[in-house]
């Protein structure tokens, strides 16, 4: 049993209220997780993955508020006040928009519910279940999942799709894959808002296309250097592009005189053969 453990309950929470307000006063932002229809596996999961960028922290909504009302945290304070389920915190000094991606990566597969839809194909591979024969043999049966006995356990024939994504996992399904342990269903954590200093950013606000975003950068850069090509600002993005742009313009204009140099000669020299064929031809009209 931890120490914590051995704490009476008032010293328990004013434990935990010190260690959120240290979290709050070192991290600029907070992610709040609603933990209503989270599995315990993806936020282990995803605290393993984020240890070196965020701190995840489950705790009793009242203490996070009174931690954030002592740090001078007011918009979580008042942000935690207007939610009823049971949260979890993640602390960090990561971009939200990026951190929320790194949220929605850490989904992982688990056994599906019934009713639920499957994410993938659902494979019950060649196997020996561990299972004991006995009534669940029909349950196979009405799958049609191909068994047989040896050994005393029930083991799969042959490899059988059970479902195909799309598809709505039936309860007798559902119970098999959760008894055989496969997966068929992504799970991640429900972020409901991002708290960056005092800016409350809601969830719907976090989910950024980022191939729009880059397309729509990658027109603003366009449009920003056509217009310094326009008028002709040296920057470093189109210097290049400007000296060989003046380079042309000066050989046209060189070229239009009749001026020669090593690079207009040619053109000087087509263009007065050009007009002397033009001369010749109206003397001789």
């Amino acid at each position: 049993m931890s120490a914590t453990a051995l704490l009476r309950p008032r010293e328990r929470k004013a434990r935990e209220i010190e260690h959120l307000e240290r979290l709050m006063r070192s991290n600029s932002v907070i992610m709040v997780l609603n933990l209503t229809k989270s599995s315990t596996n993806v936020l282990q999961s995803f605290r393993s993955s984020i240890r070196t960028k965020a701190t995840v922290r489950a705790t009793k909504k009242n203490l996070a508020i009174k931690a954030a009302e002592r740090v001078g945290r007011r918009a979580v304070a008042e942000y935690l006040a207007g939610i009823n389920h049971p949260i979890a915190l993640v602390f960090s000094q990561t971009n939200p928009f990026l951190l929320k991606q790194e949220i929605d990566a850490s989904r992982i597969l688990t056994p599906p519910r019934a009713g639920e839809v499957a994410d993938i194909d659902v494979t019950v591979p060649e196997m020996n279940t561990g299972i004991p024969p006995g009534p669940i043999l029909s349950e196979f049966g009405k799958l049609r999942i191909p068994t047989k006995i040896e050994g005393g356990t029930i083991w799969i024939a042959r490899e059988t799709v059970v479902a195909k994504k799309g598809d709505s996992i039936s309860p007798p399904l559902a119970s098999l894959l959760s008894k055989l342990d496969i997966p068929a269903v992504y799970r991640g954590l429900n972020v409901v808002a991002a708290i960056d200093g005092e800016l409350v950013i809601p969830r719907d606000q976090l989910a950024l296309d980022f191939e729009s975003v880059k397309r729509d950068v990658g027109a603003c850069y366009s449009t920003a250097r056509a217009l310094l090509m326009e008028l002709g600002i040296p920057e470093p993005e189109v210097i290049i592009d400007l000296l060989a742009l003046a380079h042309l313009k000066a050989i046209r204009v060189a070229t239009e005189s009749g001026y020669v140099t090593p690079e207009t000669v040619a053109a000087v020299l087509r263009k007065a053969e050009a007009q002397a064929r033009a001369l010749a031809t109206l003397i001789g009209q």
